[in-house]
């Protein structure tokens, strides 16, 4: 939020300004009136008679400038008045009955200045300047505050958008001093590790990580300590409330410099189900790997878009290449077609692999011909789904094959 209280002051300083000429003699009031005007293009006086009048008008006025001597209500008393209503209006005494008692008692009401009539028409000059002066410095001071108020709400707004952000965000927010201590935990952790966030404050953020990661991650912590640029990534196990381990991956960001955050930063998220899934894959690959080289049969292991992922020796051998020659061969590739038990082109969409992907069931004893780098070749083949690696994978099984 940008604010150019520059040019917001200025434009207020030269406003015009509105003058109330209180004074009991009117045609000395008039005068007034008359000389402040004539001096300054920038005032717009108005004589007032009734002392009484002023305060029902004062939100009329920038500044009053009073005679003191007058019947009723004298000077004093009407700054008194006005003092009582507004602290701040500049409130000029402006009178030819001067006395150090006066000037001491208009003081401790509160006057803004003290100016004698004495003089020619320079009076009026004097006069006009200092009006101008204290106006100008009382909006320039307005400004200032009023600039004040909106940047320091602009930021009690941005710092309650961050925060409500925060408490209501999915990932985990937390912010460590320099030693690694919690001082501040996000209400999502909860989901994460199972702890409140009042539960996590004034620990230290090392406590609860695994035995085996706690020197990793400490150590990345204490690399981003000594050099603010580096911000780690680092992933560990974290004991749940439960007494459960859960894979935790945390970012990291040394913002210990910076006078608005004053900490270090760490967004975390529970990856244990990416770690398992992770986990379970690896397992399933070892053991597609260990049928692959154990079954005798020629083997392929083919997305559906008629890749070959995987391939056994024996599959290597029958085909006349090398396994790393047969990985990666497909339809797309121009040494590579297949086509049905008369000798036709198959059409997209028709592939074995793609029905078998398609329907999820096996189909058994196809005939077809097949055009490798290494070779024309008739096959039998069969074929099953197997699901893997978020996409659908169809092992084919050479049965017989004949080379033409």
């Amino acid at each position: 939020m940008a604010i150019n209280s520059t040019s917001a002051t200025d434009a207020a300083i030269e406003r015009p300004i509105s003058v109330a000429c209180v004074d009991d003699y009117a045609e000395l009031c008039d005068l007034t009136a008359e000389g402040l005007e004539s001096t300054s293009g920038r005032l717009r006086a108005t004589p007032i008679t009734d002392p009484e009048a002023v305060t029902d008008r004062l939100d009329e006025f920038d500044c009053i400038v009073s005679d003191y001597e007058m019947p009723g209500t004298d000077g004093l008393e009407l700054l008194r008045q006005v003092r009582v209503l507004d602290d701040d209006i500049p409130f000029i005494l402006f009178t030819s009955e001067g006395s150090e008692n006066v000037a001491s008692d208009a003081i401790s009401l509160g006057v803004t200045d003290y100016i004698t009539k004495s003089g020619g028409s320079e009076r009026f000059t004097r006069l006009a300047h200092r009006i101008e002066s204290v106006v100008d410095a009382r909006r320039a001071t307005e400004q200032v505050e009023r600039t004040r108020e909106q940047a320091t709400e602009a930021i009690r707004t941005e710092r309650a958008r961050f925060r409500a952000l925060i408490e209501h965000s999915p990932a985990t927010v937390c912010l460590l001093d320099d030693t690694g201590t919690f001082q501040y935990v996000s209400p999502s952790m909860e989901e994460v590790t199972g702890f409140v966030p009042r539960e996590l404050r004034g620990e230290s953020a090392f406590d609860r990580v695994h035995d085996e990661d706690r020197e990793r991650v400490e150590r990345e912590f204490a690399k981003s300590l000594s050099n603010p640029d580096y911000r780690p990534t680092v992933e560990y196990r974290f004991r749940h409330k439960s007494g459960d381990w859960r894979y935790i991956e945390s970012r990291g960001a040394n913002r210990l410099d910076d006078p608005d955050i004053e900490g270090f930063v760490v967004n975390s998220r529970d990856i244990s189900e990416r770690r398992e899934t992770e986990r379970r894959l690896r397992r399933e690959r070892d053991l597609t790997d260990r049928i692959l080289e154990v079954t005798p049969a020629p083997l392929l292991l083919m997305e559906r878009d008629g890749h070959i992922r995987r391939a056994n020796d024996r599959a290597a051998e029958v085909f006349g290449m090398e396994r790393e020659e047969l990985l990666g061969l497909s339809p797309a590739k121009p040494s590579v077609t297949f086509r049905n038990a008369d000798g036709e082109p198959i059409a997209d969409g028709e592939y074995l692999w793609e029905v078998v992907a398609g329907a999820g069931t096996a189909m058994r004893d196809v005939d077809c011909e097949a055009s490798l780098p290494s070779g024309d070749f008739w096959l039998t083949v069969s074929a099953s789904p197997m699901s893997g690696e978020d996409r659908t994978l169809v092992v084919v099984s050479v049965d017989d094959i004949e080379p033409l």
